[in-house]
């Protein structure tokens, strides 16, 4: 039997090294844009990079016959240079990444079209050759409101820093950015005692299923699209907790929120986690004639939370979020008797 040499230098993954070659996403969840993930690679590229596949496949031939092959880096001596990703290329490994990563559906939806936005008219431009003013000038074609150009910089802040990481780029072209300032912002707002106990009895005489919903955003700090997902039998009542699982919760990470006292009074009125649309939920909002800013149940929820128990990791737990953040945006917002009036607010 003729003796074989380990063929190291001519293995699957240098081989898949060698050829840099990234897949296009074609399966998964989430519908992706064929248009935005194909490969267009210039003739040049593929070309050559056709050239490195049929040498390595030639050295992989020669390994398995027992025959002399060249060095890893004779091969790689051959990968083009100066041929870096493009951003159509990056967008497509990038997305496949999270998607592979388990990242939920609704956010998978988001970050594609933001990367469609960035990726039009400059598919085709070497992502060493993005600058700074590019991402300002993309912002600056776009009529987005100043809350959304700071999501959409953030997402290809995250892209970018994706290709540091891996080697692609040295720096990262979003993180000059300047981000336009937020009216108010760093300014929670939350509802008073009176507010709440308002739009939670408005709720009871309009719709029971929106009372119930309500009442699990105010008193157990759930994010309206986790509160949009949860059922019946997520509510482990004999417990005292409501279960928010991995699938379920933005941070894919599953979480136990306590029952209060008085959440669990406002449960026992009735009612049913049922499907139902945000439509839904503002028609009985409007009725109570009360302001209604951007997030207003979990950022009520996390503040009183915080000023009643006065212990910031259990808040962060029930909540979801770092204490970091609890300590940037919510410590000593509310009052400890304005806490106290908070939990008391019973049917």
């Amino acid at each position: 039997m003729v003796s074989r040499p380990h063929a190291q230098n001519c293995s699957r993954k240098n081989c898949v090294q060698i050829l840099s070659f990234r897949p296009l996403i074609s399966k998964g969840k989430v519908k992706l844009n064929p248009a935005l993930l194909s490969a267009d690679m210039s003739q040049e590229r593929m070309a050559r990079a056709l050239a490195i596949l049929g040498n390595a496949f030639t050295e992989a031939s020669n390994a398995l016959l027992g025959k002399p092959t060249r060095s890893a880096g004779n091969l790689l001596s051959q990968v083009p240079r100066g041929c870096p990703l493009t951003v159509n290329e990056l967008i497509n490994e990038f997305l496949l990444a999270k998607a592979r990563a388990g990242r939920s559906d609704r956010y998978l939806r988001q970050i594609r079209v933001v990367m469609s936005s960035f990726n039009t008219g400059r598919g085709r431009t070497s992502i060493e050759d993005v600058a700074v003013h590019d991402i300002e000038q993309w912002t600056r074609n776009a009529e987005w409101s100043a809350r959304t150009v700071r999501g959409y910089v953030a997402d290809v802040r995250t892209m970018f820093n994706y290709a540091v990481r891996r080697g692609y780029i040295e720096r990262n072209p979003a993180a000059g950015v300047e981000l336009p300032v937020l009216p108010g912002e760093s300014k929670i707002q939350v509802h008073t005692p009176s507010q709440a106990q308002k739009i939670l009895e408005t709720a009871r005489r309009a719709d029971l299923d929106v009372c119930r919903r309500l009442a699990i955003r105010y008193f157990a700090g759930v994010r309206s699209a986790e509160a949009n997902r949860l059922t019946e039998e997520d509510l482990k009542l004999d417990q005292d907790l409501i279960e928010v699982p991995a699938v379920k919760s933005k941070t894919r990470a599953r979480r136990l929120v306590t029952i209060q006292p008085n959440l669990k009074a406002w449960l026992a009125l009735g009612g049913e986690l049922r499907g139902m649309t945000d439509a839904t939920v503002r028609n009985v909002i409007k009725l109570a004639k009360v302001e209604w800013p951007h997030n207003v149940t979990r950022h009520s929820f996390v503040s009183y939370h915080l000023a009643k128990f006065n212990n910031a990791g259990k808040t962060a737990l029930e909540a979801g979020h770092t204490e970091q953040m609890l300590f940037k945006h919510y410590r000593a917002l509310v009052t400890p008797s304005a806490a106290e009036e908070f939990w008391a607010i019973v049917p």
